[in-house]
């Protein structure tokens, strides 16, 4: 963040000792200024906008202390794990005239972006099909598996699956029926889904979206695919992953183009999470609009909540 022009990071807030010593060795950690009380950012009238990337217990509380400062949000997902949190905050924002945007980490992606762009000029014709694969590595070390089951229902779909699934809307809209398959296949005793497979229905389409905390290698098996009438994309992988970078394969020309109607289109080698502060800024400045706005967010967590259901543990205060 601190490499984008015409940006001043004011300060970082991080409780966890632990976390802090370990984001302080990170490359270009040198000199960030963290901060011992999270008033120190939201008093500050020089501060225009907050990051919220904490636990997720607690980043509900952070979004919501900000708004209520006068404070642009940029919050990592999900939006809390009850129907009412992105209601509340989205109506908060919107009665301060702030922005409040999601950080779904792949939706502004370039080879995201290019998808949806063929969508919205009609070049897919008439989409039918939306497939997504997902997944997380095993690690029985992670304490995700004893906790994650104990305080947010859908487990793996709720931390992962969520991109695919605001993906997929993003392409077909809201669904007319969700279908979850959601399964424990090897923590049982927490009770984590670590295997699901949710379908969801619309008028004249049907999406998939496959998600596991079970592989054995999580970044190159991810793809995400869209079938038209006149045309078909296929993402894969997501991101970076070794020496092959993100890439969307588009086929166009209709039945008629064959094989000659397949083009590579590359990315190259991209930051995470960059392209989501860069929009942040810019919508600040002004100088940009929101590619998502407040309807397509709350659309997207309450299908979530559909999907995985409300988790009933209180908030975590920042």
């Amino acid at each position: 963040m601190r490499d984008l022009d015409a940006i001043d990071l004011a300060g970082v807030y991080e409780p966890n000792e632990s976390v802090r010593a370990a984001n302080e060795q990170q490359p270009n950690a040198t000199g960030v200024p963290y901060v011992e009380d999270i008033q120190t950012i939201l008093e500050d009238t020089s501060v225009q906008g907050v990051v919220s990337g904490g636990a997720e217990r607690q980043n509900p509380s952070y979004a919501r202390r900000a708004l209520q400062a006068g404070k642009h949000v940029l919050m990592e997902k999900a939006c809390g794990w009850t129907h009412d949190h992105v209601d509340e905050l989205t109506e908060l924002a919107e009665q301060r005239a702030l922005l409040f945007q999601m950080g779904f980490n792949n939706r502004l992606m370039p080879h995201f972006l290019r998808v949806f762009d063929m969508v919205a000029a009609g070049e897919f014709g008439e989409v039918f099909r939306v497939r997504a694969h997902m997944c997380g590595a095993y690690n029985p070390n992670s304490d995700t598996y004893v906790d994650g089951g104990a305080y947010f229902k859908g487990g793996i779909f709720y931390n992962l699956g969520c991109h695919a699934l605001d993906l997929t809307m993003a392409v077909l809209g809201v669904p007319d029926h969700v279908h979850p398959f959601l399964r424990t296949e090897r923590f049982r005793e927490s009770g984590y889904v670590d295997n699901a497979t949710v379908v969801l229905e619309y008028p004249a389409a049907i999406a998939t979206i496959e998600v596991s905390d079970l592989e054995t290698e999580q970044r190159r098996p991810r793809s995400f695919e869209v079938y038209g009438s006149e045309a078909q994309a296929i993402v894969s992988p997501w991101s970076t992953v070794g020496d092959r970078s993100a890439a969307v394969a588009i086929h166009s020309g209709g039945v008629e183009a064959g094989e000659a109607g397949w083009h590579m289109h590359g990315t190259g080698v991209l930051m995470p999470f960059l392209p989501d502060i860069t929009k942040f800024v810019g919508c600040i400045r002004g100088e940009q609009q929101p590619r998502f706005d407040y309807n397509h967010d709350r659309a997207v967590h309450h299908t979530l909540m559909d999907i995985c259901g409300e988790s009933n543990f209180p908030e975590e205060s920042a």
